[in-house]
């Protein structure tokens, strides 16, 4: 039978309870033969709860050893990992707990935010061999300094990604608090559809345009070494449903759009009356970046008079760096000030049947003016458009996008 990986996230495993249900299904699992390898997040909100012990012991962030919050925040994983191989025995099927450091999952040196460099899965290939579910611990591995490291937030994605990569596992199946992606939140438009199945290239667009469904991390993985991903309901009995994340399917082509996803609190800076030629604009990008702003949306209009309008935006929790940056470039360059609007939100619609395909921008801002949308800032990619819009009308834009597109229930 298969090796297969599963990942279970915070909200699967939060109560006592949840945690029996977990078992019962891996259980299920490894009778029909397969081989199992298990990673599990901490449990509920024990990750928020130990980041808030933290902030109690040591107010100022700055004095906060990364080292330490490192160690203090992979207990969260450990205490769940140990307490499902107890609940897998409970079910009478052999099972073992692994740290990610027991696992050999190597990273780098950078605590808080460590990315995997290898997997030397050799401890897991043994206990698989002596016929156990072994269950390893997400979002943590070790550096080759053999200090403890965290991957980030949805790190637990990556690791079983990883895992199931460096095994040759036939599908990594993540297992959530919803049943698969949609082609738009469920909960902020009503008759968005389940997707059977999307291509990599599209479900990366759409974790980084605010999905929130997979680690944008975890499906470059999965791209990379070519690992089915499977996004299925943990609170569901049955393995009906979910989404397919692998290679494009047969037809998907003719989708022009696949999906929406959305993401609020970004901020828009024009910077009026730049001197024209590229060295205003590098200055302002190259001193935006000293700084440590990242740039999302970047555009510039060359006037009659030979000046230059620059618009770029920004996270608004960067905001008031990038506008005292701003500012301090346009009095030096000579420009005539700087405009900040904060409070936006970015819609991204995402497909690759958009490619060379004409009249989508027409849809598109045809239904965001019939809704009374306003469009601040327009970006594109090969597969997607990302429109910046009022933050108040993120989900009358929604709405309107996945109604033009025809993406509700009943679409193909």
């Amino acid at each position: 039978m298969a090796l297969l990986v599963q990942k279970y996230g915070g909200t699967s495993v939060a109560t006592p309870e949840r945690i029996r249900h977990v078992a019962r299904r891996v259980a299920r699992w490894r009778r029909a033969g397969h081989d199992l390898v298990v990673v599990v997040s901490a449990m509920g909100d024990t990750t928020d709860e130990l980041l808030a012990l933290a902030r109690q012991v040591s107010p100022d962030p700055r004095r906060r050893h990364p080292r330490e919050l490192d160690m203090l925040l992979t207990a969260g994983e450990r205490i769940a990992m140990a307490l499902l191989a107890m609940a897998i025995r409970e079910e009478r099927v052999e099972a073992i707990s692994l740290t990610g450091s027991q696992a050999a999952i190597i990273t780098d040196e950078v605590h808080t935010g460590a990315r995997i460099e290898e997997v030397r899965a050799a401890r897991v290939r043994e206990e698989l061999a002596r016929g156990r579910v072994v269950i390893v611990a997400g979002f943590q591995g070790v550096s080759r300094g053999r200090e403890v490291t965290t991957l980030g937030r949805g790190g637990s994605d990556t690791t079983a990604v990883a895992l199931a990569a460096a095994l040759g596992a036939e599908r990594c199946d993540i297992y959530t608090d919803v049943d698969g992606v949609y082609t738009a939140d469920p909960r902020r438009v009503p008759g968005a559809r389940r997707l059977v199945r999307i291509d990599y290239e599209e479900m990366l667009e759409l974790a980084t345009s605010g999905a929130k469904v997979v680690h944008p991390r975890a499906v470059e993985i999965g791209a990379r070494y070519g690992v089915p991903i499977r996004v299925l309901s943990s609170f569901r009995d049955d393995e009906e449903g979910g989404t397919l994340i692998g290679t494009r399917a047969q037809g998907m082509e003719d989708m022009v759009l696949t999906g929406l996803a959305s993401e609020p609190g970004h901020a828009r800076l024009l910077v009026r009356g730049l001197p024209g030629g590229m060295r205003p604009t590098s200055a302002v990008l190259a001193r935006l970046a000293a700084a440590g702003v990242s740039v999302d949306m970047l555009a510039q209009v060359d006037g009659a008079d030979g000046r230059r309008a620059l618009q770029l935006t920004v996270l608004e929790d960067v905001l008031p760096e990038a506008r005292a940056v701003c500012e301090a470039a346009a009095a030096e360059l000579g420009a005539e000030g700087v405009e900040v609007r904060p409070g936006l939100a970015r819609v991204t619609l995402v497909g690759s049947g958009m490619h060379g395909r004409p009249g989508v921008f027409a849809r598109a801002f045809e239904a965001l003016m019939g809704a009374g949308v306003e469009v601040f800032a327009v970006s594109t990619s090969s597969i997607s458009i990302a429109l910046l819009v009022d933050g108040a009308q993120e989900d009358a834009a929604l709405a309107a996008l996945h109604a033009a597109f025809g993406l509700g229930e009943g679409a193909r």
